[in-house]
């Protein structure tokens, strides 16, 4: 089994056809801990500060200037992701979600989403051991960010 040192922004064509085509093992490049470290410490900074960003402590988009209440972030975060769990249609087969779950890492670990290490490290599990979600190959426009 071909093995994938993900260097954020370093995939190339051939890597990618590589993931369609065979299930792959990942491995997470060190130069990407600090930038993800970085970004996790941002988020917390803003949220320590008091601050008002976008999607960390607002609502999301024509309600993007409603504050919300540091009390409701975690209940936020969570309707956020089940307002998105919606779909329909055949599921797509596991070659295509090995991709996208492939590019989704890749991005996640460019450090620019405030995502904790921890969920990266426990996608790149996910995607070593086989285990791929069911994704309906229709969803929700705002589920592709």
């Amino acid at each position: 089994m071909n093995t994938i040192t993900l260097t954020p922004g370093q995939l190339s064509l051939s890597q990618l056809y590589d993931v369609w085509r065979h299930p792959v093992q990942l491995r997470l490049d060190a130069s990407a801990i600090d930038g993800i470290n970085a970004s996790v410490a941002c988020v917390n900074d803003i949220v320590a500060e008091g601050r008002t960003a976008y999607g960390i402590n607002t609502g999301f988009g024509l309600l993007a200037q409603t504050r919300i209440a540091d009390e409701d972030l975690q209940n936020l975060q969570r309707s956020l992701v089940l307002s998105h769990a919606a779909g329909v249609g055949d599921p797509l087969d596991d070659a295509m979600v090995r991709l996208i779950m492939v590019l989704k890492i890749n991005s996640l670990a460019r450090g620019f989403s405030g995502i904790r290490l921890s969920v990266i490290e426990a996608l790149i599990a996910l995607v070593n051991a086989g285990v791929y979600p069911l994704i309906p190959a229709k969803g929700s426009v705002g589920a592709s960010g």
